[in-house]
């Protein structure tokens, strides 16, 4: 009996490579646009005109590869340090004890109180400064998966989709505070909507992962990996035996201080990621104190971990790559200013959701957050002044466009780590996350037109 081959779904590297082919067509078919900037590097409205085509073949994007890669230099410094930060925290086993303990304490109610915590948790540090480098937490999460026989969707789940979450409305995240500033608003403004909505996506996001989870730990069918994850074949520790040890405490607060550190940092004084990544190495060195590793035993631990992140960094560079292509080919522009055409002839609370539906689409091709900020809000600016829509609820229709395609399109180096760090499929993982992003969306269409109603300044 011949067996018959089975259709797996493409792996990540696939798809980049897939999505890197159509973004050199896009080139051929779309026609260029340019928009004219001032001198600052902001789009100047009603500037929009059709360019030369400049196609860009598929030799030349291979070519591109190299400059792609390179660009993303201090992205790849920020994972490579926290990725062997955290794996000297994993294996000195204080995430192990943690769990244990925590299951020992509450017994058959640990799933209910430690995924709900650990949610809260991320969602918290992810709303005040989350950052891509958060992803190598997802570590953390195989573990607990391991030690709970949960599969790799809630592993990856648990630890990312609260950061994530909270990104999209955080009320200090880069994101947000680019927008005022083009704006001409006050930074951190309208701060008491922006926390209530982040309080939502967080009950939100703590009920979804939970109920999953529980599920799952109920009965293993119900899994949407169809793998239940298993102690490679360790002995579980006897739970009459687990004490909670000190230096798992310590470890985990060392784990999170750089991020607390930098987010009154990064909105204080403005700092960058050079300074989460020297917080993350001397963390990583306390780690090798608290645990009493030799030099050469430290060293061999957070080389390991920082080598887990070379295939991410590779993925990296190919999603990089498709940006660059479409901006080469002068297409992106084409499709801002024709989407423009369309939700300019909506009214003015329609007008608002039309922005964040665009956002959300857009950010399916190009996820960079940063990188669309000077593109897209000189050109929304001047429509919703025209339409009545205020700055405050522009930008929060922007952040959250930005942020609620973030753990679906395929384009995200982020979701691609973590993806590969729990050996999760896209299509499974698409199961699982779709209809929490049709929820989250929903929620901030409807937040959206109540706040344009209420003709919402947040000043």
């Amino acid at each position: 009996m011949k067996s018959k081959k089975k259709l797996a779904f493409p792996h990540v590297m696939v798809l980049l490579v897939l999505l890197t082919m159509v973004s050199c067509v896009l080139t051929y078919l779309i026609p260029a646009g340019n928009y004219q900037f001032d001198d600052n590097g902001y789009v100047i409205a009603d500037s929009f005109e059709y360019v030369t085509n400049t196609p860009v073949n598929l030799w030349a994007a291979i070519l591109k590869l190299t400059s792609a890669i390179a660009s993303m230099g201090t992205t790849y410094a920020l994972l490579f340090v926290l990725g062997g930060m955290v794996a000297v925290m994993i294996s000195s086993g204080a995430i192990e004890n943690l769990v244990n303990y925590s299951i020992f304490r509450l017994q058959d109610k640990s799933l209910k109180v430690l995924i709900p915590c650990i949610t809260v948790m991320m969602s918290l540090l992810g709303g005040l400064a989350g950052n891509d480098a958060m992803i190598t937490f997802v570590a953390c999460g195989m573990l607990l998966a391991k030690r709970t026989r949960l599969d790799r969707v809630a592993a990856l789940a648990i630890f990312y989709l609260p950061y994530i979450t909270a990104q999209a409305i955080g009320p200090t995240v880069l994101m947000i505070l680019m927008c005022q500033e083009m704006s001409g608003l006050p930074a951190v403004s309208g701060l008491p909507v922006r926390i209530f909505m982040w309080v939502i996506f967080t009950i939100v996001c703590v009920v979804y992962n939970t109920r999953y989870a529980l599920r799952v730990a109920h009965d293993p069918s119900k899994s949407v990996d169809g793998e239940i994850l298993q102690m490679d074949g360790e002995e579980v520790e006897d739970s009459a035996s687990v004490k909670l040890e000190i230096s798992s405490v310590l470890s985990v607060v060392m784990i999170i201080l750089p991020f607390i550190i930098y987010a009154w940092g990064s909105s204080t004084y403005n700092w960058g990621f050079e300074y989460l990544i020297g917080l993350g190495f001397v963390a990583a060195l306390v780690l090798g104190v608290i645990f009493k590793f030799t030099p050469n035993d430290w060293a061999k631990r957070f080389c390991e971990g920082a080598a887990q992140m070379g295939p991410v960094c590779l993925l990296i560079g190919f999603s990089k790559l498709i940006s660059v292509i479409l901006a080469d080919g002068q297409v992106i522009n084409t499709i801002a200013h024709s989407a423009l055409l369309v939700i300019q002839s909506m009214g003015s609370s329609f007008s608002a959701i039309g922005m964040f539906i665009f956002t959300t689409l857009f950010n399916f091709m190009m996820p960079s957050g940063p990188a669309k900020v000077p593109i897209l809000m000189p050109l929304f600016t001047p429509v919703a002044d025209v339409l009545g829509i205020t700055r405050q609820v522009l930008c929060t229709c922007y952040q959250l466009g930005d942020g609620l395609t973030n753990f679906l399109t395929p384009v995200s180096s982020v979701l691609a780590t973590g993806l590969i760090l729990s050996g999760t499929r896209y299509s499974k993982w698409m199961r699982y996350a779709l209809p929490y992003a049709l929820i989250l969306i929903g929620i901030s269409a409807v937040c959206i037109f109540f706040l344009q109603s209420i003709g919402w300044t947040g000043m």
